[in-house]
């Protein structure tokens, strides 16, 4: 698994210009939105305290997947199984229109820990004055 960040524009005025990539399980998907680091930061902590019990979720959403919104971004972590087991599921969609459309929405099983990692680097990268972010379980 592996989660990129980099911010394409920084305006004091304006929420940065992210540009979100993120792979795994062989599939990849890039989309790019204006996202404050607040979000991240928001996100980063809730996924260093997951998961709290079976049934949470943690939910990093940005623009709707439908409507007038630029794109839409959801990531989101959840435990698939009675044991535990965790996966981080992704959607993305530029939001348009055909032959320009895309979208890409699938699942990378994953383990707590690994997403209790993502979290702290979430959290730390947003606080920081850094352009890119890149967190990756892949073997170098």
């Amino acid at each position: 698994m592996q989660l990129c960040l980099r911010k394409l524009n920084v305006d004091e005025y304006d929420a940065p210009h992210v540009e979100v990539s993120v792979s795994g399980g062989g599939f990849a998907a890039q989309q790019d939105s204006y996202i404050e680091d607040d979000e991240w930061i928001e996100f980063g902590a809730a996924l260093k305290a997951f998961p709290e019990s079976l049934e949470h979720e943690v939910i990093f959403e940005n623009g709707a997947p439908e409507g007038k919104y630029y794109c839409y971004i959801l990531l989101r972590a959840f435990v698939y199984n009675g044991v535990g087991h965790s996966a981080l599921e992704l959607k993305i969609s530029n939001n348009s229109k055909p032959p320009h459309s895309a979208a890409a929405h699938f699942y990378i099983p994953c383990e707590a820990a690994m997403l209790n990692r993502l979290g702290d680097a979430l959290v730390a990268w947003a606080r920081s004055k850094e352009y890119e972010f890149v967190f990756s379980t892949d073997a170098i």
